[in-house]
């Protein structure tokens, strides 16, 4: 694998010897200070340029970088929408030296736009001197914010009305139904709360990081064991013991959570479990 200094000194080799490139900046976990720097993280870079659209004819230009093994062009699929605005397009490259680069090119004239767009940017080039005085690279904008009130009833009343669709779907043994439903509509919520909890228990705004990577640090031994135990969906019984640990769970956090902040527990975890105490039964009587 390439280093960072072999890396760097090929980004501004191209932006150089390209007059079509005006500006070239850093993005993403390699500006922010708060990222322990490893060898897994990609190179964030984008380019404000002039002519565009001569970049667009073909991609053999890309092969400056590197031996691309695999490439996506987000602005160019059919299937998703794209990532950017117009006048912005994306090229997200993997190299066979094991390299990431995700690069960007963005029209000249968008600049304040693009630097509007995100508080994690270091300019590294700027051949024009039009890049503004930009403030220090800071993730504060990512961070976890207190939730009101009106927010923390509305995450535990999507979570516990969710949790009797996926009850059902155990009950009528449709297992692949039952994860898609703890997936698609339990997981998001149970995650807010924990976040909101590594808040209530650190401070606001709290950061827990990309997809959450550091909100373990901010759990018990038991809770990271029975939030550990909701990604365990392999049969009926393993979704429903997923079920369960992931409802005590995110009944307990809203306890603190709401106790911490001052607000009122909405009272759902004893209704909606005493309303599934309530299917077993009928389950059992073949009522349902």
């Amino acid at each position: 694998m390439r280093t960072e200094e072999e890396m760097f000194g090929l980004f501004h080799r191209i932006a150089a010897e390209d007059d079509r490139i005006r500006v070239m900046t850093l993005e993403g976990s390699r500006v922010n200070s708060h990222i322990k720097p490893d060898i897994w993280q990609d190179y964030d870079i984008t380019f404000l340029v002039r002519d565009m659209e001569s970049y667009l004819k073909s991609d053999d230009w890309l092969s400056a970088f590197g031996d691309i093994v695999f490439l996506q062009k987000p602005e160019a699929q059919a299937l998703f929408p794209p990532d950017f605005p117009e006048g912005w397009f994306s090229y997200l490259m993997l190299f066979a030296d094991g390299t990431k680069i995700d690069l960007t090119i963005i029209k000249l004239e968008l600049a304040e736009e693009y630097f509007h767009s995100d508080p994690l940017i270091r300019v590294i080039l700027d051949k024009d001197g039009i890049a503004p005085d930009l403030p220090e690279p800071t993730d504060d904008a990512f961070r976890i914010q207190c939730p009101s009130e009106e927010y923390v009833t509305d995450c535990a009343n999507e979570f516990y009305f969710s949790s009797t669709y996926v009850q059902r779907a155990i009950f009528r043994e449709e297992v692949q139904v039952a994860r898609q439903l703890f997936e698609s509509r339990m997981r998001q919520e149970l995650l807010r709360m924990l976040t909101w909890l590594a808040g209530a228990r650190q401070g606001f705004p709290v950061n827990t990081g990309k997809y959450c990577r550091w909100l373990s640090g901010f759990l018990t031994k038991t809770e990271n064991g029975m939030l550990e135990e909701t990604y365990c969906l392999r049969d009926l019984g393993s979704v429903e013991k997923a079920l369960y640990s992931a409802m005590d769970l995110f009944g307990k956090s809203l306890a603190e959570v709401c106790s911490a902040l001052g607000y009122r527990d909405p009272g759902y975890h004893d209704t909606v479990k005493g309303y599934i105490r309530t299917l077993k039964e009928a389950k059992k009587d073949k009522k349902v």
